[in-house]
């Protein structure tokens, strides 16, 4: 996906998406799958997340972090690509954020982590924020989180992820007198974690366990 549209013909509103180096992704799974299989996990989500980006509205896509195979994935699907500091996530996302404002582009945030997202439901966010111009959040379904956060680029609100936060951000929203709209989309609502979640996964999709614990990176049995 290209820095710019000098059309015009999308919003000046990036994806960032941070992660992990895989090696060290899903250890809530480590009882459950073996390394190369969270490997491959962590891996073809990434894919499903890159895949939905590059066919939404989106006007850039900036992958935070991971390694050398993640750096690769990112150029294949035609999004930017660079490293973190090792800060937190918190402070990644803000100091990513602040530098994106600072070129006149609003910021969302997409965990690298949702397995059932699609560009219809990242369009959606992004409608529900004009375009950007809207502080907007996307409630995920389990442990009251935040999976999707739209951010303009003339606002100082910044990310306080982790559990409850999608009530934290709603408060201090509320507190700093901020407008903002909530997109319920069911692609930002499941993010995978732990062997329930896959296990839901394959209920929704049959054959999706097979497909992401191997290294094709499809959607296809």
């Amino acid at each position: 996906m290209p820095p710019s549209d000098p059309a015009g013909n999308m919003p000046r509103l990036a994806a960032v998406v941070p992660m992990k180096p895989p090696r060290e992704s899903k250890s809530r799974l480590s009882d459950e799958l073996t390394e190369d299989e969270r490997i491959s996990l962590s891996m073809n989500l990434l894919r499903i997340v890159l895949a939905a980006t590059s066919a939404s509205n989106l006007g850039r896509v900036l992958v935070l972090g991971g390694d050398a195979d993640v750096q690769q994935l990112a150029k294949d699907a035609g999004a930017e690509w660079t490293a973190d500091s090792d800060r937190g996530l918190n402070e990644e996302l803000s100091a990513a954020f602040d530098d994106l404002a600072s070129n006149g582009w609003s910021s969302m945030y997409i965990p690298a982590d949702l397995p059932m997202i699609t560009p219809e439901d990242i369009d959606s966010a992004i409608t529900a924020s004009r375009d950007g111009r809207l502080l907007a959040m996307c409630p995920a379904a389990r442990d009251g989180g935040t999976n999707g956060l739209i951010i303009p680029s003339d606002s100082d609100f910044r990310p306080a992820l982790g559990r409850d936060s999608f009530a934290r951000h709603r408060k201090a929203a509320l507190t700093a007198g901020l407008p903002f709209a909530t997109c319920d989309a069911l692609g930002f609502s499941i993010d995978l974690d732990t062997i329930d979640d896959l296990l839901a996964c394959e209920r929704i999709e049959p054959g999706f366990r097979e497909r992401m614990l191997t290294n094709r990176g499809d959607k296809t049995p």
